[in-house]
């Protein structure tokens, strides 16, 4: 599975636009998902054009939680791939549902967990605030999580190790921890190494620098990524 940070609050090169602002293409297999949407359709344009990435090959989009950082791209998607699925937030089908089915993408409320396909799942959705949802990449070896903020916390992660009955061997997104005090920072830290413990870490867009630097005093091996960066999983 290949990661390509589309869209992220910093850039890896000068053409690139870094903007607050949240997507990840991903590739696996045969198949092509685009979690969250970037904060604007320009983001989307540019970024894609300069990474040589095609959305209109998109199997379908996943929109984390109705913050517009995550969604404000819809109208390049609707563009580039017209009709294509995008799984939104909980409660959001009369907001989001409304805009994006007027924009030709065909909205789908995430209400319970979803199975998209051979070992890849929506999480329910748990609540932050606000509803968010996760994308879970189940593998023997463990799972691997993506989450757009993270807003509902380690409680969350926990509770989808349990409903797999497997480890999390890595997180990657953003963590919602930019400008947290230390205390919160503290107690996230305690909880993602004792309760979760994955092999690795890749703190994205809202996570801010005080958390890495946390995380790299520990067991967890963090990674650093940039819009332009890829990874391969």
């Amino acid at each position: 599975m290949k990661i390509t940070v589309l869209s992220d609050d910093k850039a890896s090169k000068q053409r690139l636009v870094e903007k607050h602002s949240f997507s990840l293409y991903i590739e696996r297999d045969s198949e092509i998902i685009l979690f969250d949407l970037g904060v604007e359709s320009s983001v989307l344009e540019v970024n894609t054009a300069v990474l040589g990435l095609d959305l209109d090959i998109v199997d379908y989009a996943i929109v984390s939680h109705a913050h517009t950082p995550h969604y404000g791209g819809f109208k390049y998607l609707s563009q580039e791939a017209p009709f294509v699925t995008v799984y939104i937030p909980f409660g959001t089908m009369e907001s989001l549902g409304y805009t994006f089915r007027a924009n030709g993408l065909k909205p789908v409320e995430v209400v319970k967990w979803i199975q998209l396909g051979g070992g890849v799942y929506l999480s329910k959705p748990y609540y932050g605030p606000p509803y968010e949802h996760f994308l879970v990449f189940d593998y023997n070896d463990g799972l691997i999580v993506v989450t757009g903020c993270l807003h509902p916390g380690v409680d969350a992660l926990i509770d989808i190790s349990s409903y797999f009955k497997k480890r999390i061997k890595g997180v990657i997104g953003g963590l919602h921890l930019y400008n947290a005090p230390e205390e919160i920072i503290r107690d996230f830290t305690w909880k993602l190494v004792e309760k979760v413990n994955p092999d690795f870490i890749i703190p994205l867009h809202c996570s801010g620098r005080r958390i890495i630097d946390v995380l790299r005093k520990t067991s967890i091996k963090v990674l650093e990524l940039k819009t332009g960066d890829s990874i391969t999983l």
